[in-house]
Parts: structure tokens; C-alpha cells; sequence
């Protein structure tokens, strides 16, 4: 319901008999119908009410069932005597715009020199009338007040994080290491989202921010509503002092705790590491393939010389 408030009401003949007056008072709006005559739509303005949310009118359109809000208590002061089982007054509500005063004692009311600015907006002439009252009011349409915010709950889903290649990043002296892919799936929202280098266990044991070329890819949207993105590092030559050493990809999201979430690859520099686990199996198969040839030959050699023996014999 919208609540009016009351500028200007000029009332002709009072009552003297003492009563509360009515709470509603029954209107109706005139309108023009685009050239075909006047309209008449109902409505209401209430005066007064109890506790709690207005009584609702189902028969009327929001926008005609008014709450009046009388500062001044001009108009209440004008029903308050209305006589007890007097008929209910007639009433009439229309569009009013307000002109421009002309008037030379008006022209320095404001910096404009022209009526307030508060003139502007939507104005209501309502017209009472009874056979014990008659009165006219400007009233005007004031807007809803702001409702209190309301809270909202975020969806978030937390990234899931991997870094290609998964384990080894191998490099010879002076060479740059493969270029590292982190690859940073499915996470909501899409803002907030944060992707750190390091490298960890460089010279002297410490962590530092990864030198080199990084970038980010465009995010690519899932019909769950995540998105994903790859983050991507070309680390610049390598030392021997880095052998060992672990690249990161560490990423930071409001899903997530404050350390983030992050994935690491070792740096193998060539020339300075022993036999990895795959060379060590592969030398072991190589061998246990050498020995049982080796076998294999040795009976063979066996059973050649039994069957020659055999022959001799036989002669």
C-alpha cells in the first residue's frame, strides 16, 4: 500500500457534533479514457488503522488503496467531528500537476527562482463532499520505504588442481625445463580466483616466486555452471644448483582456505641424477633376459653333445 501525505486541505463547514469519524473513506478515480470520456475506476483512502498491516481490499487495485499520512493532522481534525450516522461522504480522487508559480513574491523562494523541486512527482487532488463537510486535499503518492536487505547465501565450489607433467620435469644444464601446465577445473564463481608460481627447494633449501613467462587461458564454462582454466609457466634455464628442486602451482579462491590449494613437480637436471625407479626395472629385466639366454644356450650346448655321444656309441 502506498501512503499519501497531506499538503494543503481547505475545509468549508464543520460539524459540531463530537465523533471519531470514519477509518475509510470510499473514493473514486477519475480519469480521462484517451478521448472517449472519463473513467471511473474505486478506491480508498484509509485514515486510520490499528495495529499490524492494513485490512486488505481484494476488490481494489494496489495502487488505489491508499494510507494517508497526515503530519499536521489537518484532515483527521476535519472527520474528527464528522457526526455519528452521518451517510458516508462522496469522494473523488484525479491526477494534479502542479504549475509554475509566476508569482513575483515566489521568485526567490529557491535558486531557480521557480516553485521547490518537491513539486515534482506524482500529486492527487481528492475532492470530500457531505451534506455536513466539504473539503479539497493535495495529496501525494510517497514511495514504498526500503525494505531491510536481505541475505544471500553463495554457492561456491572449491577448484580441483593438477600440473602436467605430473612428476618429472627433467632439463639439461643451461636449457629451459617443458613448459608447466596448471590446470585449475570446475570452481564457482569464476571471479576471485588467483594462480601463484613458486619454486621450492632452490638453492640454499628455500621457496621463492618462479622466474619465468606465465599466463592464463580464457575460462572455459561447463554446463553444471563451473568454469575451468590452465595457468601456464616456461621456467627459464636451469642450474645445476636445481637439481631436485619443486615447481608449484598454487591457487587461491574464496571456496578455499587462506593457504589455498596447490600441486608440485620435481626438476631433474641432467647428468646429476642416479638411475630412476623405470631404469633400475629396466636394467633388472634386461639382465634376468641376458641370464636366461644364457641358460637356454647352455643346455642346448648340453643336449648337442648328448646326442652326439649317443650316435658314437650306437656305431
Amino acid at each position: 500500500m502506498k501512503s499519501l501525505s497531506l499538503l494543503l486541505a481547505v475545509a468549508l463547514g464543520l460539524a459540531t457534533a463530537v465523533s471519531a469519524g470514519p477509518a475509510v473513506i470510499e473514493c473514486w478515480f477519475v480519469e480521462d479514457a484517451s478521448g472517449k470520456g472519463l473513467a471511473k475506476r474505486p478506491g480508498a483512502l484509509l485514515l486510520r488503522q490499528g495495529p499490524g498491516e492494513p485490512p486488505p481490499r481484494p476488490d481494489l487495485d494496489p495502487e488505489l488503496y491508499l494510507s494517508v499520512h497526515d503530519p499536521a493532522g489537518a484532515l483527521q481534525a476535519a472527520f474528527r467531528r464528522y457526526p455519528r450516522g452521518a451517510p458516508a461522504p462522496h469522494c473523488e480522487m484525479s491526477r494534479f500537476v502542479p504549475l509554475p508559480a509566476s508569482a513575483k513574491w515566489a521568485s526567490g523562494l529557491t535558486p531557480a527562482q521557480n516553485c521547490p523541486r518537491a513539486l515534482d512527482g506524482a500529486w492527487l487532488m481528492v475532492s470530500i463532499s457531505s451534506p455536513v463537510l466539504s473539503l479539497s486535499s493535495l495529496l501525494r503518492p510517497q514511495p514504498e520505504p526500503q525494505q531491510e536487505p536481505v541475505l544471500i547465501t553463495m554457492a561456491t565450489e572449491p577448484p580441483k588442481v593438477s600440473l602436467m607433467p605430473a612428476t618429472l620435469a627433467r632439463a639439461a644444464p643451461g636449457e629451459a625445463p617443458p613448459e608447466l601446465l596448471c590446470l585449475v577445473s570446475h570452481f564457482y564463481p569464476s571471479g576471485g580466483l588467483e594462480v601463484e608460481w613458486e619454486l621450492r627447494g632452490g638453492p640454499g633449501g628455500r621457496s621463492q616466486k618462479a622466474e619465468g613467462q606465465r599466463w592464463l587461458s580464457a575460462l572455459r564454462h561447463h554446463s553444471d555452471g563451473s568454469v575451468s582454466l590452465s595457468g601456464h609457466l616456461q621456467p627459464p634455464p636451469v642450474t645445476t644448483e636445481q637439481h631436485g628442486a619443486r615447481y608449484a602451482c598454487r591457487i587461491h579462491h574464496p571456496s578455499l582456505p587462506a593457504s589455498g590449494r596447490s600441486a608440485e613437480v620435481t626438476l631433474e637436471v641432467a647428468g646429476l641424477s642416479g638411475p630412476s625407479l623405470e631404469d633400475s626395472v629396466g636394467l633388472f629385466l634386461s639382465a634376468f633376459l641376458l641370464l636366461g639366454l644364457f641358460k637356454a644356450l647352455g643346455w642346448a650346448a648340453v643336449y648337442l653333445s648328448t646326442c652326439k655321444d649317443s650316435k658314437k656309441k650306437a656305431e
